[in-house]
Parts: structure tokens; C-alpha cells; sequence
């Protein structure tokens, strides 16, 4: 299987720092002749299947955002939870393999100012939240590391649960009542995929609001990690019946 190198941190920050001046390679050029420098590379490489990764590919009007995140998890089978938080790897990426994916997916704006922000944004990888939620490629791992974590879903059912509505996403994966727990995002995550199929109630903006807030509740005045799966279920189904 062949490797990637991760830019060093001086490339980063070269980069980062150069965003204005590139602007005009970030919106229809590329960064394929960084790869004639090995200086800016570290020695370190990770395993990387541009096969697998031959399904991370959007449209204007499509964002095709569960076959993506599977594209990129199956791409990188191996890495680890530290290299997943590593910006040098998900700038390079977002820089070489997938500047055009990103460009597509996170259009960037007409005006410089705007422009530069956005792509700092999404072609950068600061903090957990950067890595996490606004990176371009890193957003698709985590999004498919947290579902492999949904007890009694596929993986897929899971992203289609967690990428409905933004807003639904984020109150899930942000809180860590549900995120630190697998037992309790396996009850959440279930249950929204419930509504899924259904008639999607819970997705409305009051509806998961309250949900969440009474679940919420619900950890502040019991140790939910400590319940099994079922006493999770059954707090889940008192919520959403009452």
C-alpha cells in the first residue's frame, strides 16, 4: 500500500501564513509541486489507499458526504487516535490529494477577506475543533470514527442518522453526555435514526432541543456511564414519550 508524507509544521505554518497570496491556486489551481521539495515533508509516512479513496469526490449540488466519509476511513486504515489529531497529516491532504474535494465541498468566497478565513478554516486543521468538525478531509474521519462507535446500526445507517441536519450532528457529536459514552450515543443515535425513518419529528429544532436538554438533565443527576444499555434505552424512551 503506498505511503503519504506529513508536511512538517514549518510548512504548515508557511502555508498558513501564505493563504492570501495563494488564493488564486486554492480556487483553481493546486499544490502538486510542493511534492518536488522532500524538505518540506517529515521522514514519517502513513499507510494511504488512493484506491479506497476514489470515492471522496463531490459536486456543487452534491455533497455526497456519506460515501466521502467512508472514502477517507477506508483510505486510512491504520492510523492512529494521536495521527488523527495530527493537522501536519489533514493539511497535507486538503493541500495535495483533495485540494480540489475541498474547494468543491466549502466553496470559497469571491471576497479576499472572506476568502482567506474560510480557507484557514477548511484547508487547516487548529485545535480538536478544527480537526474534528471544520477540516475538510479530518470532518469525514472523525464523523466515521464516531459511528463505528453506534452499537446496533451499520456504519453507514449511522452517518445518515448523524449527517440528516447539521444542527442534529452537532448537539450529538459537541456534548459529552453523548459523545464520551458509546452506550448512551448508541441509544441517541438509534433513536434519531428511528425518526429517520419515520416521520423525522425529532430532527425538528424544538423537538431535539428538548431532548437534549432533558437528557442532559438526566446525566446531571445520574451516572449514565455507569447504566447498561437497556437502562439507557429505557431513560431514552421515557423522554421521547413523555
Amino acid at each position: 500500500m503506498p505511503d503519504v508524507k506529513l508536511f512538517k509544521s514549518s510548512t504548515v505554518r508557511s502555508l498558513f501564513d501564505s493563504v492570501e497570496e495563494n488564493l488564486e491556486k486554492y480556487r483553481s489551481g493546486d499544490f502538486s509541486d510542493l511534492l518536488h521539495d522532500s524538505n518540506l515533508f517529515l521522514g514519517a509516512a502513513c499507510d494511504f489507499s488512493a484506491e479506497q479513496s476514489g470515492g471522496l469526490a463531490c459536486t456543487a449540488t452534491d455533497d455526497n458526504e456519506v460515501a466521502c466519509c467512508l472514502a477517507i476511513f477506508n483510505a486510512l486504515p491504520a492510523i492512529s487516535a494521536s495521527l488523527a489529531r495530527d493537522e501536519r497529516l489533514w493539511v497535507r491532504l486538503s493541500h495535495i490529494e483533495f485540494c480540489e474535494y475541498a474547494r468543491t465541498r466549502w466553496k470559497i468566497p469571491a471576497d479576499n477577506t472572506a476568502a482567506v478565513a474560510h480557507i484557514r478554516r477548511h484547508f487547516f486543521a487548529r485545535g480538536a475543533r478544527g480537526v474534528e468538525r471544520d477540516n475538510a478531509i479530518s470532518r469525514l474521519w472523525w464523523m466515521t470514527e464516531i459511528s463505528k462507535r453506534v452499537e446496533g446500526l451499520s456504519i453507514e445507517d449511522s452517518l445518515k442518522t448523524l449527517l440528516f441536519k447539521a444542527d442534529v450532528r452537532a448537539s450529538i457529536v459537541e456534548r459529552p453526555t453523548t459523545s464520551q459514552n458509546s452506550v448512551v450515543l448508541s441509544a441517541v443515535v438509534n433513536e434519531f435514526h428511528k425518526s429517520l425513518l419515520g416521520d423525522k419529528t425529532l430532527y425538528e429544532r424544538e423537538t431535539y432541543r428538548e431532548f437534549m436538554k432533558r437528557l442532559n438533565l438526566e446525566g446531571g443527576t445520574r451516572l449514565l456511564e455507569a447504566l447498561t444499555p437497556q437502562q439507557v434505552s429505557g431513560i431514552i424512551t421515557h423522554i421521547t414519550s413523555t
